[in-house]
């Protein structure tokens, strides 16, 4: 039996000095970021969104290898549409697998988180379980691993909590423990106490998006899809806090990875600044986009855009980057 290097452990709250976790960029950048949002004409962000969900669907798989989609070709379905390229079917530990139905069922899903933030949607272990069958829904498998190591594919159970432990094998040949089954139902009733009293306290988005999205993990409550569904919990809270969702991506796994195991040492806060670095980044990127002078025409007119038509019609509206 291989010696194990992380024990499960139930979850835990947030630390008691939890504000020097928040990033201090993200309180000036969400000042100037809303009051361009609330001043844009209805629609004008639409496209945008819309381009930020088909990356975060071709990413969120991409990160958990169910489907290998180049640079290239992920680049043209995020400007041009889902269905501006045509993918082939590939094998993997899956089985033969259609990227495109996993990437559909991936994009309803975080599309569907900006109607369900304005109906007031309510974070409920029913809510979980439908959440993980909208992203399981044509994955007939996954996989397992049998006492003797070998794997095999078994049926996914979909929107179900596990009924087996789940715990995975390290590439150092130790075993990283999950919650156990029979702990899954009690450690989600916790995890979402904590969470109602995050929102009571008001606990900024960047605080709450890595800790729930860590926490989720932690308990790992279901078969297979974990990962998305911890990765759509922290989309939802920067889509309530007037952001759009961070994007982790293929290419930044091993920083994720990173940030993650930082978290489960005890530390938050490269995961707070691992996703809020994130967000920032497509933020700035959209608020120069909206104030060069040929975008003018996106906005309602009002004092406050009057104010930055006279900046405009100068020297240009300053640019502001996050790298």
């Amino acid at each position: 039996m291989p010696e194990r290097d992380h024990g499960w452990e139930p979850i835990t709250d947030l630390p008691r000095d939890w504000l020097r976790l928040s990033d201090p960029e993200i309180s000036s950048v969400r000042v100037e970021w809303l009051s361009i949002r609330m001043a844009l004409k209805p629609g004008a962000l639409t496209e945008f969104r819309e381009k930020i969900s088909r990356e975060w669907a071709i990413e969120t798989g991409k990160v958990e290898s169910l489907y290998d989609i180049g640079s290239g070709l992920t680049r043209k379905m995020i400007d041009e549409g889902l269905d501006s390229v045509e993918l082939s079917c590939q094998t993997t530990s899956l089985g033969a697998v259609e990227p495109i139905i996993f990437i559909r069922n991936q994009y309803d899903v975080v599309e569907s988180l900006y109607k369900e933030v304005l109906e007031g949607w309510p974070l409920t272990p029913h809510t979980l379980r439908s959440l993980h069958a909208a992203f399981v829904e044509n994955q007939d498998f996954t996989v397992g691993m049998l006492p003797t190591g070998e794997l095999v594919r078994i049926p996914m159970a979909k929107g179900i909590f596990k009924k087996w432990p789940n715990n995975p094998l390290m590439p150092d040949g130790r075993l990283h423990q999950y919650c156990p089954p029979e702990q899954v139902a009690s450690e989600i009733d916790r995890l979402l106490a904590m969470h109602a009293k995050h929102q009571k306290y008001a606990v900024p988005s960047d605080i709450e998006a890595a800790w729930l999205h860590h926490r989720f993990v932690q308990i790992h409550p279901f078969q297979d899809g974990n990962g998305r569904v911890a990765r759509v919990l922290a989309a939802l809270e920067y889509i309530k806090d007037g952001f759009f969702p961070p994007v982790v991506t293929a290419d930044s796994k091993t920083d994720y990875i990173y940030a993650l195991d930082k978290a489960n040492d005890g530390d938050l806060k490269p995961f707070v600044r691992y996703l809020s670095g994130l967000a920032l980044k497509q933020t700035c990127e959209l608020m120069d986009l909206a104030k060069r002078p040929e975008n003018r025409g996106l906005f309602a007119s009002n004092p406050v855009v009057d104010s930055w038509s006279n900046a405009w019609s100068s020297s240009g509206w300053p640019s502001r980057r996050y790298a």
